[in-house]
């Protein structure tokens, strides 16, 4: 019996786009691929399972059993065929054009700043953009080179590279420490807390002591801010302690700008990624900007 064709990787990642985007129509603007590519790919695919992939509703589509069975495939495809682009880029050109970055306001005062001043001293064609935002956006979406999030992204269709791993940690102003116990585990569960209030980021406080004991800080926040600047501000006038990264809160304390509470305590870890476009990442500049943020993760983490 003669063996059947191998279903394309690239008809199961469009499959896979037009399921997240809802849509043909919907998935050709947001991943800037042309309508009739998906609409064969589907057909294509179709004509193997012997009937639709997607039924239409009034909201877009709606995956079909024999869309249901092929989905995790289609995702396996699409993350397995991000990760090779990744790997197989391989751009020897002069870094340069315009390099369009986004990262919250704490990353690019304390990580994205620095790296951005030495690529652009080392790299003077090359043009910096950067924007400040509260969320992590999708660089694919918003037409960006690289974002820095907190945390593994969902999208599959994206790359995600690991910058740094860092505990959360206590910190509070420098006067603030000098008149209460910011040492004493019993007494800074009392202490005023500024809770920063963004997804993913916990409300109770709970710390690990280097002798394995805990300290949970769980009482009622006095203030609830949606952007760890306005926290450290906030806290360097004296309203309390924040938790913090510590890649970001223990530069401040060797700036003498915010002091650590407790400081031989630690509330796990979080990771910092640089999130980009599979292509994105054959492109010059992006790629000397990920190697920049991972030494200075090293050395200032």
């Amino acid at each position: 019996m003669p063996m059947r064709s191998a279903i394309g990787l690239d008809d199961l990642r469009h499959f896979y786009l037009v399921s997240e985007a809802g849509g043909v129509s919907a998935a050709s603007r947001q991943f800037g691929i042309s309508k009739a590519t998906l609409s064969r790919a589907l057909a294509r695919l179709e004509e193997r399972a012997r009937g639709p992939l997607f039924d239409r509703v009034s909201t877009g589509v709606r995956l079909t059993s024999a869309g249901e069975t092929l989905i995790d495939a289609a995702r396996q495809a699409t993350e397995a065929g991000s990760a090779a682009i990744e790997v197989l880029s391989v751009v020897t050109e002069e870094p340069g054009g315009t390099l369009r970055v986004a990262a919250s306001a704490l990353s690019g005062q304390n990580l994205l700043g620095p790296v951005i001043a030495r690529l652009t001293r080392d790299y003077p064609k090359v043009t910096a953009r950067i924007s400040v935002t509260a969320s992590g956006p999708d660089p694919l979406a918003e037409e960006l080179d690289l974002v820095l999030r907190l945390g593994r992204p969902e999208e599959p269709y994206l790359i995600a590279r690991k910058i740094a791993a860092t505990p959360m940690k206590l910190y509070c102003g420098v006067e603030f420490a000098k008149t209460h116990p910011v040492d004493d585990p019993a007494a800074v569960v009392g202490l005023p807390r500024v809770c920063i209030d963004v997804p993913g980021a916990p409300l109770t406080w709970t710390l690990a002591g280097p002798d394995g004991a805990t300290v949970v800080c769980d009482a009622p926040p006095h203030v609830f801010v949606g952007d760890p600047t306005v926290a450290l501000g906030m806290i360097r006038s004296g309203a309390g302690i924040t938790m913090l990264p510590g890649i970001f809160g223990d530069q401040q304390v060797r700036r003498g700008d915010a002091a650590p509470v407790l400081p031989e305590w630690e509330m796990g870890n979080v990771e910092i990624f640089a999130v980009f476009p599979p292509r994105r990442s054959s492109v010059p500049a992006v790629r000397v900007l990920i190697d920049y943020l991972v030494e200075y993760a090293e050395e200032f983490g």
